[in-house]
């Protein structure tokens, strides 16, 4: 049985988890978001994950196609 070592209950989670932890900085303002919440959806052909900065306003996404 293989196991996770990063864990996380799926790999999105996971990716989300990635962006949160690394994409804290706005491009548009330099403001460091040490909160930086990414939310997802999905209409089950594509994730969007997305951040808001509370400082600026800019929006930042990032899209994968499922399938």
């Amino acid at each position: 049985m293989a196991t996770n070592s990063i864990g996380g209950s799926t790999a999105l989670d996971r990716l989300r988890r990635r962006y949160e932890t690394t994409e804290k900085k706005c491009p548009a303002c330099g403001y460091v978001d040490d909160g930086a919440n990414w939310t997802s959806r999905t209409d089950g052909r594509q994730v969007v994950y997305r951040h808001v900065c509370p400082s600026c306003g800019a929006g930042r996404e990032h899209t994968f196609r499922l399938g």
